[in-house]
């Protein structure tokens, strides 16, 4: 599926003199499409009738294999799925933080090896930013070698991660936010409720905002939100109040609060919540800037430990003391 905010990428793909490039990179911020974007490419090239702008029929033999996840001359490679720690205590599964150097190695043969239905092998890397350093590696002497046959799709959201050497061999193609109205009138198609809240929530992604139509989603954020913006909140409350939410839920409410309160005091502008503009603001102007500061490092530091925290209690624990105390420092 190409998303109507990203046709000029793909016009842009397809108007290439010399045709598609062995290795492309699509870079941009989370939930524009960028994953949707490689399955059109993918799907694409292996298609057997494709229309005059490039995009698969859906009704040939390899589009129904394609779409039954059963083609023979498609790999896709994202970080495994394993029945880890508490998730497997719960019955659920946890995402890998990396894609292993065996998965690019399993790869050797199928690049070897001839098409089998196809005039292509396509090859998507999804995030590619979480090759193990090892994968990378290995990765580049395939980039560097190409077989004329393969081609690699490798999606990212932060493609500052990749190695220097990898970005160099693709074809980048830059992914944006759409414009705000687009997006709203996309997500008000699907039924979601308060667009523009969901909008400014997922950083104006409207893929990610769509994510958020949970209801869940908003009571815990309500939950949060309300007891962050209580007047002379002590830590105690706080700690009791984020018990029941899970760190990583509770630290991207917190960044997006604190991230309102840095913007507030210095524009009066709010990004993540819009309906909270009262409370944010008479916090903001109150607090000293320079507290909150680095109040949001440590926020920063925190997020990268967030997926596998050594104490996830102990970490919400500090965070509920820092923001309390940053916001009670107001300035002289």
């Amino acid at each position: 599926m190409i998303h109507a905010w990203n046709r000029a990428q793909w016009t842009r793909l397809h108007a290439r003199p010399a045709g598609l490039p062995s290795a492309i990179l699509l870079a941009g911020p989370v939930g524009v499409g960028k994953r949707a974007f490689a399955q059109a490419v993918a799907i694409a090239l292996l298609c057997s009738n494709r229309s005059q702008t490039g995009e698969a029929c859906g009704e040939c033999r390899s589009c129904r294999l394609f779409t039954a996840a059963s083609h023979p001359d498609y790999r896709l490679l994202e970080p495994a799925t394993a029945e880890t720690g508490d998730a497997a205590t719960e019955g659920t599964a946890t995402k890998s933080r990396i894609i292993a150097v065996d998965r690019i190695r399993d790869l050797i043969d199928f690049v070897s090896m001839s098409p089998h239905s196809s005039s292509s092998k396509i090859i998507v890397i999804q995030p590619a930013d979480r090759l193990h350093p090892s994968a990378a590696n290995a990765l580049l002497k395939m980039l560097e070698e190409p077989s004329a046959s393969t081609r690699f799709v490798l999606v990212t959201d932060r493609a500052q991660q990749l190695l220097p050497t990898i970005r160099s061999r693709c074809y980048r193609i830059d992914f944006s936010l759409p414009d705000p109205q687009v997006a709203r009138t996309w997500l008000n198609e699907r039924g979601i409720e308060q667009p523009d809240i969901a909008l400014a929530q997922a950083g104006f992604a409207p893929l990610a905002a769509e994510q958020l139509s949970d209801q869940t989603y908003w009571q815990k954020r309500r939950s949060v939100n309300d007891m962050l913006g209580t007047p002379s909140l002590k830590a105690s409350e706080l700690i009791r109040a984020l018990a029941a939410e899970g760190l990583p839920t509770f630290w991207a409410f917190l960044y997006r609060w604190c991230y309102d309160l840095a913007a507030a005091g210095a524009a009066g502008q709010i990004r993540y919540n819009p309906d909270y503009t009262k409370s944010l603001s008479r916090i903001a102007v109150k607090l000293n800037q320079q507290h909150l500061q680095q109040f949001m490092k440590e926020l920063i530091v925190v997020a990268q430990s967030l997926e596998h925290p050594l104490n996830a209690r102990l970490v919400s624990e500090r965070l509920a003391i820092g923001y309390t105390r940053a916001v009670a420092t107001q300035e002289p």
